[in-house]
This record gives structure tokens, C-alpha cells and sequence, in this order.
């Protein structure tokens, strides 16, 4: 094919290097990579062994937050008058009253209720392990 630019190229993805030699001399040359930059092996794990019991715990004080939220809920949707004054006592800014409302339907967990011109928050605690927020829309 002599002196022809146009040649097939079989690899069509190949990139050639057509810099003269002189250019590469002033590459840095290959040095040994430092240990803490390999990759590491199998047998070693930065993290500390797996242990399920407080993930078990939460899943177990999780089930409770859930039949709270369960009893508010149904009592909201089972009561026109119940969504009348939750409702009333939020635009109030009545926040005893509405303390006292979600109290009043069964929750015994610790809770925090927020309120704001578009919803409801009200927040379910149990001890330490896990929260579940609830989120109510009017």
C-alpha cells in the first residue's frame, strides 16, 4: 500500500500514537503505586463485622410505630368530626389542642406534630431505634 494515507485499518478502535519519540521522553516514567492505593484484598474489609441486633430491634419498635400510625390514621379517616378539629386546631396554631387530639386516638408513643397551610407532619418515636413520619395532606 506504499505511502497511501488511506489504509483499512483492522482495528478500527485503536488509537495510534503518531507523536515523534522525543515527545515521550518527557512523560513521567512508571514508579512502584504505594500500598494504600491498591486495591484491597478479599480477606481484608474496612468495615467492622456484621451484626443484626439493632436492626433488629428497630424492625420490632417499627411494628409498634406502625400500629400507632394505624389507630391515628383510621381514626382521622373514620371520623368527620375528628379531621374537623385536627384540622381547626392546626389553622389555630393550637398546638395543645392539637397534642391533645392525636393523643386522644390512641397514640402512646412519643411523638412531634408540625403543621403548615398545605399538610400535617406528625413524627412517631419509639426509644431510640427508629421513627416513622407521617405526612397528611388537606
Amino acid at each position: 500500500m506504499g505511502g497511501n494515507p488511506l489504509y483499512y485499518n483492522p482495528y478500527p478502535y485503536y488509537v495510534y500514537n503518531h507523536y515523534p519519540n522525543w515527545g515521550m521522553s518527557i512523560l513521567p516514567t512508571p514508579h512502584h503505586v504505594p500500598r494504600q492505593l491498591a486495591m484491597p484484598t478479599p480477606t481484608t474489609s474496612p468495615y467492622p463485622p456484621i451484626n443484626t441486633i439493632k436492626l433488629k430491634t428497630s424492625a420490632r419498635g417499627m411494628q409498634t410505630i406502625m400500629q400507632q400510625a394505624q389507630l391515628l390514621t383510621e381514626k382521622i379517616e373514620g371520623s368527620d368530626q375528628f379531621a374537623h378539629d385536627l384540622k381547626n386546631a392546626a389553622q389555630l396554631s393550637n398546638q395543645d389542642e392539637v397534642q391533645k387530639l392525636i393523643s386522644s386516638a390512641g397514640i402512646t408513643t412519643k411523638f412531634e406534630a408540625k403543621y403548615t397551610p398545605d399538610n400535617i407532619r406528625i413524627v412517631l418515636k419509639e426509644g431510640g431505634c427508629c421513627s416513622l413520619a407521617l405526612v397528611l395532606y388537606w
